[in-house]
């Protein structure tokens, strides 16, 4: 997947070459770290000569007047496309906007707009270059889950009652499930030498701020775990899986670190319960955004605020230092080895869901607010949702998916390129 900046210019605006070349060459040296390739394109001279593979994608950026035609030429050639408003104050110097807004570049952007939006099902249009930045993470997230696979250990817990049991649903998405049976996670466990455990077990054991009930024995089996599933994934080459966690425990252990460890230190997903809906949530969100996905039980409150938990959560929630945590045993259980996060406060979330079953999806902003402690799953954080009642109305299961930043508008864009629609409406 290759980003390819072009940058379209008319000599019958611009007249003086030496004076367009060290324009582009401002625009080329801003625009730097979004895209491989850049191009000037003057009078539609090279627009033939744009090499592309499946799942690139053209950032068209009008320097004058009389280009329209070639920036359609050459659309017509790419799957994805970003219209960037170069001219726009603030995205080049003050001489460079100025001289492009002279040279009719903003009806250009406009006039090409209208055509485009209407031909390209994945045309977007930047206005400043934080705009661009994240719709190029949004096209490159949209290509890099085509055809990834995910791994069901087991069966959906029973209880999970939102998901889907026909594993159709979720190729329709683009998103490939492969079943695998407890008994080899079980198998590969039994396999796992103590030095293939000892990097987990170290990590937690040393980063803990304290141990509450697990033994030793209990992180070294965790670890082993940990182990397991990781080899799991590779074995399988798989992007992330839902894995029927309850059933392991007869193993005499818990996958709660595993699961914790897999959404903090890898670039692959683990959902708990055999939940797919939440996999899936979790896997868009691991290829959008830079912090880590969590998925939680709500325990509802007062005054529209929530309690979310569970014993799985991320470290490094925002993809820095690790939280705070203590180790903890499983929360139903009583077994096992789990993980305490204490989240910062104040923290704004995106929660979401997709649902297989309905084939939508719901999304919205919420903030993180400090409350009391509960008879619960080991890591808690209330929450305090934009709109509360529009939480309740589209609710599409148990668990919310979160991540640590505000990506709602690109999960909601993702989410549509997928083929699913927003729930509620």
């Amino acid at each position: 997947m290759k980003t390819t900046v072009v940058c379209f210019a008319a000599s019958r605006y611009w007249t003086d070459a030496r004076e367009l070349n060290e324009t582009y060459e401002e625009l080329k040296s801003r625009l730097q770290s979004n895209a491989e390739e850049f191009r000037l394109v003057v009078d539609g001279e090279g627009v033939e000569d744009l090499s592309l593979k499946a799942g690139d994608t053209l950032v068209i950026v009008p320097m004058s007047g009389a280009v329209q035609k070639d920036i359609l030429k050459a659309a017509e050639r790419f799957d994805a496309l970003v219209l960037y408003g170069a001219y726009i104050q603030g995205n080049a110097s003050e001489q460079t906007t100025g001289l492009m807004l002279k040279l009719n570049a903003a009806p250009t952007l406009m006039d090409s707009w209208s055509v485009l939006r209407k031909r390209h099902q994945k045309a977007l249009l930047a206005l400043n270059g934080e705009e661009l930045t994240r719709l190029l993470r949004t096209l490159s997230a949209y290509q890099s889950l085509r055809g990834a696979k995910l791994l069901l250990i087991g069966e959906p817990e029973p209880w999970v009652i939102s998901v889907s049991r026909n594993l159709e649903d979720y190729r329709r998405l683009g998103i490939a499930v492969e079943q695998v049976s407890q008994q080899d996670v079980a198998d590969l466990y039994a396999a796992i030498t103590p030095e293939e455990a000892k990097p987990y077990f170290e990590k937690y054991v040393k980063g803990a701020e304290s141990c509450m009930e697990p033994t030793e024995q209990d992180i070294e089996n965790a670890a082993r775990m940990t182990a397991a599933l990781l080899k799991t994934l590779e074995k399988h080459q798989a992007d992330g899986m839902a894995l029927a966690c309850f059933n392991l425990l007869s193993l005499g252990t818990t996958s709660c670190l595993g699961v914790s460890y897999i959404n903090d230190c890898t670039d692959k997903i683990a959902a708990c319960e055999g939940d797919l809906d939440s996999a899936v949530t979790m896997l868009m969100l691991k290829r959008l955004t830079k912090t880590k996905p969590w998925m939680a039980n709500p325990g509802l409150h007062p005054m529209g605020v929530i309690n979310f938990s569970h014993c799985t959560a991320p470290l490094a929630i925002q993809g820095g230092e690790d939280c705070p945590f203590i180790l903890r045993n499983h929360h139903e259980s009583g077994i096992g080895a789990s993980l305490q996060v204490k989240m910062p406060q104040a923290l704004r979330l995106t929660a979401c869901r997709i649902s297989g079953v309905w084939g939508t999806y719901t999304v919205q902003g919420a903030t993180g607010e400090p409350g009391p402690r509960e008879e619960g799953c080991r890591t808690q954080l209330y929450v305090c949702f934009d709109d509360f009642d529009r939480y309740v109305r589209t609710a599409l299961g148990c668990h919310q998916v979160f991540c640590f930043e505000d990506v709602a508008k690109d999960f909601a864009l993702l989410a549509e390129w997928m083929g699913l629609k927003p729930e509620g409406e």
